[in-house]
């Protein structure tokens, strides 16, 4: 964009501004898929399986169709146009076909094996419990790894001949880096299995009309639903429309197709008439995409002096019974840390499992690896009897190496972290939580924890992103995102960018997302990427029509363009208001519209670094956060108050994973946790301690908006930050044991040695 195509400086992007979006919500204005009322709704409930391997000998379905209200009830052999299965594939993950409906095996408790369609949902349910399947038990492969004694390999028990898929990854001379002179701290830690939880279950409704095929979802991933179910349909793309208006929470367990928004959109073609089904929480817990479940062993070499020398290690990934989404190498990538490692070797082994898939769940893998990096580097600093936060500050990538090629790659691009001042982050962070004087208070005698981490997180999923900008003869403009919202504050956001690259006052602005018709896409909401990719998708659409607008005006006043400025008012010369075309003739009664995608190309880096302060009570051993401060760097930030309320939102999710959340399942791989009396999330008790947010943005050039993302930073890093702190809080008591598991249960730390 030339100076003279600029938007006026001084618009909207980095006000601090109230979500657009929120007076609707919290009034019970929003647009669920759950609130979708069309005449004829029927209700679909789905048979599950109560094993988690299993051989179906039979399947008898004759006394559900009997019951009042039932309109159908089919297994898989009813439904031979889903008999393809779902779509699915991961880089690097055997490709193993998903099922729509289990024929012949189940594979994981909560597997769908039959469906039933009736007049209310009631009937739906009561039906299904009238339905007879035989089950003969097979052997099941449990979610455990079981590990050895220290410094032994990790000894997969139960997944022998289960290897789902293998990604090595290679910089440097590791051999070397491991060889004499160095110092090698080794560590086995493991993350438990977690699940998204999202405030709203999963739900859909499915309507077929006139050839086309209207779903409206709670998704993330209103493409992706759009593509599975004209796949297994044997549908265009073109005949299938996915809504997602408003979204109770993903987290990432909903950017991708489950068999559910397939049979849903079956059963409405079938009956001819609209088809809704809605999960209950223990089935939502069951069967949605899970995450996590990963142990790592790592080994890091270095300098007597602390200089880092090299990296390796196993993560071992249990997928569970199918690859249905998620990235298994991003815990590699972000095993890269935010430091010089001139040598790395490490190796993922994926497995899979008689549990629920695995996908992303926020963070996407990427607190796996930042606690991976975090756990070693604070374990060398203790057997180098140097502070943590000098071991960090001696290894850290420095500002004026920006951008800093890792000497990695991530599938087929190069991790390159494009801008940062890491150093400048965890000197923050530690000065906001007084770490010298929290040292000393130590020293004092004072018992509580401290805990530093650093982090990277890859934001932006780096492919091509469409967007649409209409100005209405009314002069209102109206931005079409292809990123679906879940929470984030689209409406808000997205308004903010559109109008300052227009020139519109941010009040006669609306935002369209959610639509996979209203433009072209693919890629879910998700990898912090809707800043980063909608936002400068948005921004040159937005631009493009200002451009249009300054062009018309120009050709009708007969006036240069650069001297012609625009509003929702129409267009005049500069210096002459009285030449002016009023907007409705400048775009006409249909309206002027611009089209513009964004090429991203590569992820873009956000970073941050964490400090927080933990207390574990002397009897009881319980772990409580009583300060954390958080200093990020997400680049120009389009609206502060929405970035820290990212920051909170994710902060919460990785007070989580460190301290409470466990999707368990005993050694036969049956679920232990279906309802949220066995699966802890935070709540407010848990989460009044607010982070302290320090914003020390830094400029990228990966993006000609500067945007970085932001939804999972808050995630990320704090598993290893409350890890560090709870150890340093046990050593105060007297006690030891390393920290090597979350979450970090009282029973976890009485059984510590």
């Amino acid at each position: 964009m030339t100076s003279s195509e600029a938007a006026p400086a001084g618009g909207p992007i980095g006000r601090r501004m109230r979500r657009l979006e929120d007076a609707r919500l919290v009034t019970g204005g929003g647009r669920y898929a759950g609130d979708v009322r069309l005449p004829g709704l029927a209700h679909l409930a789905v048979l599950r399986s109560p094993l988690p391997h299993a051989r179906i000998r039979s399947l008898e379905l004759d006394v559900a169709r009997s019951l009042p209200g039932v309109l159908a009830a089919w297994g898989a052999a009813d439904l031979p146009e889903v008999a393809a299965g779902m779509p699915d594939q991961v880089p690097g993950i055997e490709a193993r076909p998903r099922a729509v409906l289990a024929a012949g095996e189940v594979r994981y408790a909560g597997e769908a094996i039959a469906v039933v369609v009736a007049e209310t949902a009631y009937a739906a349910a009561d039906a299904v419990e009238a339905v007879a399947v035989d089950l003969e038990p097979l052997p099941a492969v449990a979610g455990v790894l079981e590990a050895a004694g220290d410094g032994a390999p990790l000894v997969h028990a139960d997944v022998a001949g289960n290897l789902a898929g293998t990604i090595v990854r290679l910089k440097g001379d590791p051999a070397a880096a491991f060889g004499p002179g160095a110092v090698v701290e080794r560590g086995r830690f493991s993350m438990a299995r977690i699940a998204a939880a999202a405030m709203e279950p999963r739900t859909g409704t499915a309507e077929w009309r006139d050839g086309v095929l209207t779903l409206w979802a709670s998704t993330a991933g209103h493409y992706r639903i759009r593509d599975a179910v004209a796949s297994v349909l044997a549908l265009d793309p073109a005949q299938v429309r996915v809504l997602a208006a408003d979204v109770g929470g993903s987290f990432g367990s909903k950017v991708v197709a489950y068999p559910e928004d397939v049979l849903v959109a079956a059963a409405a073609r079938r009956l001819g008439r609209p088809v809704r089904y809605t999960l209950s929480r223990s089935d939502d817990l069951a069967s949605t995409n899970q995450a996590h479940g990963v142990v790592l062993d790592l080994e890091l070499a270095a300098q007597a002096d602390g200089r880092l020398r090299g990296l390796r290690g196993t993560v071992s990934f249990p997928v569970g019974a199918y690859a249905a989404g998620g990235v298994p190498e991003r815990p590699l990538q972000h095993l890269l840390g935010a430091y010089r490692l001139p040598a790395v070797r490490l190796e993922l082994r994926a497995y899979f499992t008689n549990t629920a898939p695995t996908a992303a769940v926020r963070g996407g893998g990427r607190p796996v690896g930042n606690y991976g990096i975090e756990r070693i580097v604070e374990r060398l600093a203790r057997r180098l009897d140097l502070d943590p936060l000098e071991l960090r500050r001696r290894n850290l990538v420095q500002p004026e190496e920006m951008p800093y090629d890792t000497g990695m790659d991530f599938g087929s691009s190069r991790i390159v972290y494009d801008s940062g001042d890491f150093p400048r982050l965890l000197e923050s962070a530690a000065a906001a939580l007084g770490y010298e004087e929290l040292r000393q208070r130590q020293e004092a005698g004072a018992p509580f924890g401290v805990g530093l981490t650093v982090f990277t997180e890859s934001t932006g999923l780096g492919g091509a992103e469409a967007a649409r900008a209409r100005v209405e003869p009314t002069g209102r403009a109206v931005f079409f995102a292809a990123s679906a919202p879940g929470g984030q504050g689209h409406e808000t956001t997205l308004a903010q960018v559109g109008a300052e690259r227009l020139g519109w006052p941010v009040e006669q602005v609306e935002v369209v997302a959610g639509d996979s018709w209203a433009v072209p896409g693919r890629a879910p909401t998700g990898g912090s990427r809707t800043a980063v990719e909608a936002g400068n998708a948005v921004g040159l659409a937005a631009a493009a029509a200002r451009r249009a607008l300054r062009d018309r005006a120009a050709a009708m006043l007969e006036a240069d363009p650069a001297d012609i400025e625009v509003s929702p008012d129409g267009g005049w010369v500069r210096g002459s208001p009285a030449r002016r075309i009023a907007i409705a003739e400048l775009v006409g009664e249909d309206g002027l519209q611009a089209d513009e995608v964004f090429e991203a190309g590569a992820s873009t880096f956000a970073s941050g670094a964490v400090g927080v302060v933990v207390t574990v009570d002397p009897e009881t051993l319980a772990p409580a956060v009583v300060r954390c401060v958080f200093a990020h760097d997400s680049g120009r930030e389009i609206n502060p108050m929405v970035v820290e309320g990212q920051v909170h939102g994710g902060y919460a999710h990785g007070l989580g994973y460190a301290l409470f959340e466990e999707a368990a399942y005993d050694a036969d791989s049956n679920p232990v946790a279906s309802s949220f009396l066995d699966y802890a999330i935070v709540t407010a008790a848990e989460v009044s301690v607010e982070p302290e947010v320090i914003a020390l943005p830094t400029a990228t050039s990966h993006n000609p908006q500067g945007f970085k993302g932001v939804g999972e930073s808050g995630a990320v890093p704090i598993p290893g930050a409350v890890a560090a702190a709870v150890e340093d809080a046990l050593r105060r008591l007297g006690r030891g044991g390393a920290v090597d598991a979350v979450p970090i249960t009282p029973c976890r730390l009485f059984d510590l040695r």
